[in-house]
């Protein structure tokens, strides 16, 4: 049975202090504290995230990106909206680990008590960074947990992370077997262009989203995705999103009923960090959906070759989204506009008793 909270995480509480230096100084852990990061036991520190290390933890954030294959959520745009929600109590859920010179080696953040994102800087990846990492966000949930309410941690990682995978079992994180997500991909080149939207239902209208209109765009949303955790659907955190540098307007798009309602949605997105610091030119389909009561009249279809189409035309090579695997009128609908799998997507929970 792996080490879990009542033996892992115990250990990393103490972890870099001179006892465990002493005990274990042939470790992956003390080499790479002491030869690559110089850092002394003593000085290992973590504090909360503050705005002005923004910059810093964006860079990370792709630095982690540029060295493990499948780690692409959050880019850097969805982050920083994150982190800009008002929401989030930045001062207790939200950590980050600087060595003995002051860099910035690991953030973590965890939200709503229970879903937890952190990531390393690749040189300093290793169990005993983890465990620390997650020692700190098992005190948070327990801080936050109702009274009589079993604690847990929940991430989520992509099948291609093979190292990702190995540590989660070590730290003692289980799969859920309610499901899992498919990362699906369809090229955007020159030779193999989306197909045109083709003629609307008479009285509908695709158009970019108005501001004003936001509440009833998020109440649709949370109406279709109720189980979406990681998407921004608090109004807090999709104001942010849409005053980051990385928002495109005319990429979020809505289909209008003749009414005035609004009968669905696709945000497609651009990730413009990524381009310039990693070279990836992907854009995402990052929410796509219809209304029930506009169902069955090609809206969905209509929508997603919209959003594909704007892509292309800012530029991207491909085009990612990520659906529910059980989803099967969905994935049926991708798969017929040229997309195809990449991997899995999980989530994993550990339980604190």
């Amino acid at each position: 049975m792996p080490k879990t909270d009542s033996a892992m995480l115990e250990q990393s509480l103490t972890l870099f202090t001179p006892e465990w230096w002493e005990q274990a100084p042939a470790t992956t852990d003390a080499r790479w504290a002491r030869e690559e990061h110089a850092m002394e036991p003593e000085r290992l520190r973590s504090r909360a995230y503050r705005a002005d290390d923004q910059r810093a933890v964006v860079e990370l954030l792709l630095s982690a990106q540029a060295a493990e294959p499948g780690f692409d959520w959050p880019g850097a745009g969805q982050l920083r909206a994150l982190l800009a929600d008002s929401a989030l109590d930045l001062a207790r859920d939200t950590s980050l680990w600087e060595d003995a010179h002051g860099a910035l080696i690991a953030f973590a953040v965890l939200r709503a008590g229970r879903y937890l994102l952190w990531f390393t800087r690749p040189s300093a990846r290793g169990d005993g960074l983890d465990a620390l990492i997650v020692a700190w966000a098992t005190l948070r949930a327990r801080a936050q947990a109702a009274d009589g309410a079993l604690a847990a941690l929940r991430t989520e990682a992509r099948s291609i992370q093979t190292e990702r995978l190995a540590a989660l079992t070590r730290l003692g994180f289980v799969a859920h077997t309610d499901g899992y997500s498919v990362r699906l991909t369809r090229s955007l080149a020159t030779a193999d262009p989306p197909s045109a939207v083709g003629e609307l239902p008479a009285g509908y209208r695709i158009r970019p989203l108005a501001p004003a209109e936001l509440s009833d765009y998020l109440a649709l949303a949370r109406e279709l995705f109720p189980r979406a955790s990681r998407l921004p659907l608090s109004e807090g955190r999709r104001r942010a999103l849409m005053a980051d540098p990385a928002y495109t307007p005319s990429l979020d798009l809505v289909v209008e009923a003749a009414d005035g309602a609004l009968a669905g949605f696709c945000h497609s997105a651009l990730r413009p960090d990524e381009r310039e610091r990693l070279g990836r030119r992907a854009g995402w389909i990052e929410l796509l959906g219809v209304a029930p009561a506009h169902r069955r009249a090609g809206l969905a279809r209509a929508l997603l070759r919209a959003g594909l189409l704007a892509l292309a035309d800012y530029g991207a090579d491909c085009a990612l989204l990520t659906v529910r695997a059980d989803n099967t009128s969905a994935r049926a609908l991708y798969e017929a506009e040229g997309f195809t799998p990449l991997f899995e997507e999980r989530a994993y929970t550990l339980t604190l008793g």
